[in-house]
């Protein structure tokens, strides 16, 4: 171990084009690396926007046990085995609802996730590159996903980049206030609650733990990974991050197809 890192207590990583490689996979290599981690003592926490049903393959291929994973970008904190809720914050329904209302009109492609379900209009080129990027299994619910009462963990947008930025642009003004938006990539925009996010997310579970900011090192690649980033004693951006992400890591690694994380475990707290 790097002598200067021997006060680090915990890992949080990002998933999508942090940990995982391009075919949604994590090398042995890296499991490995974070075998040897854990047995050191160190906790690991998986921090992803994710839900339940698609982070859950991930960590179980990692077989690190009961470990929580940070969901939704900080909506829900859920043990990967025994599906224990230590922490869930939803979107409100009047948000929802007015999201929704633009998204009928203007027919953006806006998925919703409760009690663990994918929930899409109809299926098209974004739900499919969901699914297979993620392993989630959809359900198409016509214009009753316009009718749903119960209030969602997260709300996403899926669309080219600049229809992307023209939704933002829409959203704010009418919901900025009472939604957190953030890409968790460059086509999918992240709806969540107000004061939810990874970074908040993570502070919370320190504190369960009794692990101060300063004890945790964070790596991820995108927006929705920067309010962890910028939280923690130190943080590291994937060299195929966003340049904000960069900009406040203190450090940049590998690629994610390089097993870029695992490679700067191994060499600083291994």
């Amino acid at each position: 171990m790097d002598p200067s890192f021997s006060h680090i207590q915990m890992v949080a990583i990002d998933c999508d084009e942090t940990l995982l490689r391009n075919d949604n996979t994590v090398s042995e290599y890296t499991k490995d690396v974070l075998h040897r981690l854990q047995e050191k003592g160190i906790r690991i926490t998986l921090a992803t926007g994710r839900m339940y049903q698609t982070a859950k393959p991930v960590g179980m291929s990692l077989n690190l046990g009961n470990v929580p994973m940070i969901l939704f970008s900080g909506g829900l904190i859920q043990e990967l085995e025994t599906a224990h809720k230590v922490f869930e914050r939803t979107v409100p329904r009047a948000a929802v609802q007015r999201i929704l209302q633009l998204a009928r009109e203007y027919d953006w492609h806006i998925q919703s996730y409760i009690d663990d379900r994918l929930l899409c209009h109809h299926r098209n080129w974004q739900s499919d590159l969901y699914e297979a990027q993620t392993g989630a299994k959809a359900e198409f619910l016509g214009d009753s996903l316009y009718e749903l009462s119960q209030e969602p963990n997260k709300l996403i947008a899926i669309d080219r980049v600049e229809n992307i930025d023209r939704i933002i642009a829409s959203l704010t003004p009418l919901v900025g206030d009472e939604v957190t938006l953030v890409r968790s990539q460059k086509d999918f925009l992240e709806i969540i609650a107000r004061h939810v996010s990874k970074g908040d997310a993570l502070e919370q579970l320190a504190r369960q733990y009794g692990i101060g900011m300063e004890h945790i090192v964070s790596f991820g690649n995108a927006e929705n990974d920067i309010s962890m980033l910028s939280r923690t004693g130190y943080a590291v951006a994937v060299d195929n991050a966003v340049e904000h992400a960069k900009l406040v890591s203190r450090e940049v690694c590998g690629h994610h197809n390089d097993d870029g994380v695992a490679r700067w475990i191994e060499e600083h707290l291994l």
